[in-house]
């Protein structure tokens, strides 16, 4: 039985995040990691100052400066960040050194529902003219 308050190092980290991956794929001996986390595709490295772990958004590279503006102006992404490769946006995240089990599993969760509301989705043609006081 896990104890959800135990202290996760980098290395302990990545393991957890290991083991909620889909098809893992280990690279650098150890130390990056890449795989599936729920509908996204999944990157992660860690370093002696922590984790980072990046997911793919579902938007067009053109719109790139718009998820920039809602990153800048929500306070719960100030370790969030955007970056391009091979064509995709990746959100990525630097997890602190030092979290417990249970802060990176609520910080991880908070970047996938991010990487889900940042995803496009084309607007629907609005609701047409309510009938009520419209003119003939």
């Amino acid at each position: 039985m896990l104890c959800m308050n135990r202290f996760l190092d980098p290395a302990t980290a990545l393991q957890d995040l290991a083991a909620r991956l889909t098809a893992p794929h280990w690279t650098l001996a150890g130390i990056a990691l890449c795989g599936r986390l729920g509908g996204c595709q999944c990157r992660a490295r860690r370093f002696d100052g922590g984790l980072t772990v990046a997911l793919t958004i579902e938007r067009p590279p053109e719109r790139a400066a718009e998820i920039c503006l809602v990153l800048a102006a929500t306070s719960e992404a100030c370790d969030d960040g955007l970056y391009l490769d091979d064509g995709r946006l990746w959100l990525l995240r630097r997890f602190l050194p030092r979290l417990t089990e249970v802060e990176f599993d609520l910080l991880l969760k908070q970047q996938l529902t991010l990487a889900s509301l940042l995803a496009y989705r084309p607007s629907a043609a609005g609701p047409g003219m309510p009938a009520i006081g419209r003119l003939a």
